[in-house]
């Protein structure tokens, strides 16, 4: 069960990492604007309205929370795949408090914006529940390990 959790963790990595590419580079490399805009359905009017400060600062905090998410894909897939699979109950509590974090705060940043991603939030969500629900049930429950840890 240890290692199905893992896995399933090691795809929530993947899908934040390929999120967070695809934005850094659909707004640094395209020149275009934070997506923010259109999942906060934004008319063409009221983009238009906004002032050019005010366009730049979302781009800006776009930049900033996606390549913080992108790094933080990066950072857990080891922690992950070597330590959490190995049994490690500290990995299981960092992954607890660090992805469990950023998924309770994804849901209170897009009540700004009327939940405009939380169907992504909710993948993400329920991806993160399940795979460190396995990885908790399997580290805290099982006999193997336990009887692993006491040889």
């Amino acid at each position: 069960m240890l290692k199905n959790g893992s896995i399933v963790l090691s795809i929530w990595c993947g899908i934040n990492f390929v999120l967070a590419f695809i934005i850094l580079g659909y707004v640094i490399v395209l020149k275009q604007n934070s997506p923010i805009l259109q999942v906060a359905s934004f008319s063409e009017a009221e983009i238009a309205s906004l002032s050019a400060k005010t366009i730049a600062a979302l781009n800006c905090f776009t930049i900033l929370y996606n390549s913080c998410s992108l790094v933080v894909s990066v950072l857990t897939w080891p922690l992950i795949r070597k330590n959490l699979i190995a049994g490690q109950k500290s990995a299981f509590w960092m992954l607890v408090f660090v992805i469990g974090f950023i998924e309770v705060m994804a849901f209170f940043a897009s009540s700004y914006i009327g939940h405009g991603r939380w169907q992504v939030n909710v993948v993400q969500s329920v991806l993160y529940l399940v795979g460190i629900g396995l990885s908790g049930w399997s580290l805290f429950n099982s006999k193997e390990i336990k009887n692993e840890f006491n040889q």
